[in-house]
């Protein structure tokens, strides 16, 4: 019977190790693709005014653009405006931007249809997010230089919006453009942002100098924070200076405190397979008491007889967490070379999972320390009984 509840035991948290290890690293598998989703987007160093939306681009100093490191960057105007196509119309996001800025994003890898231009001998283009063009009721032509034109409705900053409609004629620069490409990063870009030459978006908005933002690209492995400060100094206190980790900073927070609630709720499920392993100690003590005594009366001390059972729990233990942990990375595993668990209808084919060592040191404390407390309680305290 004993030897039953101790194989419950081993098995209850040999299933809890592998269950802390699979679901870990199934978040870390999950959390890296959305913050890759919103990186994939996102420069790596955003300057903007802390004081105003817009700024002179002229107030910029050359060496801020010469730091070392630097790959590229773009000027960005970035405004709200409206967006039509025949009866169907959204609130959108219109991004002006250099050219170089689609290679910045890597538009060739997230481009879902058309081409990644912004011009060509005839004019001005967009590229437009996927969801936008959904509910825009629109279409990429497969036919070579047919495009299909998008009307802009951009609000002129002098002059106010009157529920007179007659008055609000001027209160609009109306403006078209014709769509060629269309791309997905994720859903808060694909749903109403549209990506236009910087010149049209100075054009239509009524701009000179003036530029919402300067987005910057590194060289891979820079220390971002550092670059950050090194810009700081030369750039001054009129400017704000984002990393990509600011700038997606509430991402990377909420992630943050999902895997703390998450690894607080694996704990306490560890919690309670240890139970079955105080019980397999107490049936143990009490199915041996008359064998204690016995140890007692030749010479065996208190703690001797403690050890003995602690140590047994030690053991249920130790072959539950060499268990799990086998058993757990077997599965991670074996999802990571067969996509045994597929998502559908997703930005990826199957589940992705996630090694970090600071998850294997984790368990291994988490297990550790409540087993080990598991096994000495019950023992100790059952033994001192027993002896009095």
């Amino acid at each position: 019977m004993i030897n039953i509840i101790s194989g419950v035991s081993v098995f209850g948290i040999l299933i809890s190790t592998a269950a802390m290890v699979i679901i870990l690293s199934g978040f870390n598998g999950i959390e890296n693709l959305v913050l890759n989703m919103f990186n994939a987007f996102e420069s790596d160093i955003e300057i903007t005014s802390k004081s105003s939306k817009t700024f002179d681009r002229n107030f910029i100093s050359q060496d801020v653009l010469e730091v070392d490191g630097l790959v590229n960057y773009s000027e960005v105007i970035e405004e709200i405006a409206i967006v039509k196509n025949q009866d169907n119309f959204i609130i959108g996001t219109i991004k002006g931007v250099e050219p170089q800025f689609l290679s910045m994003c890597n538009m060739d890898d997230h481009l879902l249809d058309g081409q990644s231009i912004l011009s060509d001998e005839y004019g001005p283009l967009a590229i437009i997010g996927a969801a936008a063009i959904v509910q825009l009721d629109g279409f990429i032509f497969e036919i070579g230089r047919q495009y299909e034109y998008f009307t802009i409705y951009a609000p002129n900053k002098n002059e106010k919006i009157s529920q007179n409609q007659l008055k609000n004629i001027d209160a609009f620069t109306t403006a078209q453009i014709p769509i060629v490409g269309v791309f997905t990063f994720n859903n808060k870009v694909d749903q109403d942002l549209m990506i236009v030459p910087i010149d049209y978006a100075a054009e239509i908005f009524n701009y000179k100098n003036e530029i919402t933002q300067i987005e910057m690209d590194f060289e891979e492995g820079i220390n971002l924070d550092e670059k950050k400060l090194e810009i700081e100094q030369i750039i001054g206190e009129n400017f704000q200076v984002k990393t990509s980790f600011e700038q997606n900073q509430l991402i990377y927070e909420t992630s943050k405190s999902e895997k703390l609630i998450t690894t607080i709720l694996l704990s306490f499920i560890f919690f309670l397979a240890t139970f079955n392993m105080v019980a397999s100690i107490t049936m143990l003590v009490i199915e041996k008491r008359n064998n204690l005594k016995t140890l007692q009366a030749m010479g065996a001390k208190e703690n001797q007889l403690h050890k003995i059972f602690f140590y047994e729990g030690l053991l249920i233990n130790g072959i539950g967490l060499v268990g799990g942990l086998i058993l757990g990375y077997a599965v991670c595993l074996l999802q990571m070379k067969f996509g045994l668990l597929g998502m559908h209808n997703s930005a990826i084919d199957y589940f992705p999972i996630a090694f970090k060592l600071q998850d294997l040191l984790l368990i291994l404390g988490i297990t550790m320390i409540i087993g080990t407390i598991a096994a000495f309680l019950p023992s100790k305290f059952l033994i001192k009984n027993i002896i009095k």
